[in-house]
């Protein structure tokens, strides 16, 4: 008789979502660099490079992409989840498929992107940064918030994208 698995708590995924930062910085870096010689090692911005840049963007887009997809629909595991012994399955108990892993991707990136976003607000100072700052935190906040409030656990992105995340 097998024990029911245990929801994954704060920490664990925060721990597990820090290594795979790392992780993920260290692939973008690489995306990043074999672009560089067609640029002349300058910045790739739509400002600088018109189209060029976009493509940049969509680059980075399907590097993380590529980097989450497979993990969450193959194994159901980053590298950084394994580290800390967390895995993401359906609410039913099956591996994620794509649709799921893209709206559970798309969700985080646009809390991250929020937070840091945020950060850099409340860095800059001022009152106005400061508001900002707060208001962009919020999502991010709130979807771990959450999981103080759900009957199973799960984060606002957990639930938003039909999945769940659990100890094992």
């Amino acid at each position: 008789m097998s024990v029911p698995a245990e929801p994954a708590g704060l920490w664990r995924r925060l721990g597990a979502l820090f290594y795979d930062a790392l992780l993920l910085a260290a692939v973008l870096f690489l995306g990043t660099l074999v672009l560089l010689p067609f640029s002349g090692g300058e910045s790739i911005t739509p400002r600088q490079s018109g189209a060029w840049g976009y493509a940049y963007r969509g680059w980075i887009a399907l590097l993380v992409a590529g980097f989450f997809g497979p993990s969450w629909t193959r194994r159901g595991q980053t590298l950084g989840m394994m580290s800390w012994k967390i895995r993401l399955e359906r609410a039913d108990g099956g591996l994620l498929r794509w649709r799921g892993a893209l709206l559970r991707l798309a969700i985080g990136s646009l809390a991250a992107l929020g937070a840091l976003a945020g950060l850099l607000a409340l860095a800059r100072g001022g009152t106005a940064g400061r508001a900002w700052g707060a208001l962009l935190l919020l999502p991010a906040a709130a979807n771990y918030l959450w999981m103080a409030f759900d009957r199973e656990t799960r984060t606002l992105q957990d639930r938003l994208s039909g999945s769940r995340m659990l100890r094992g």
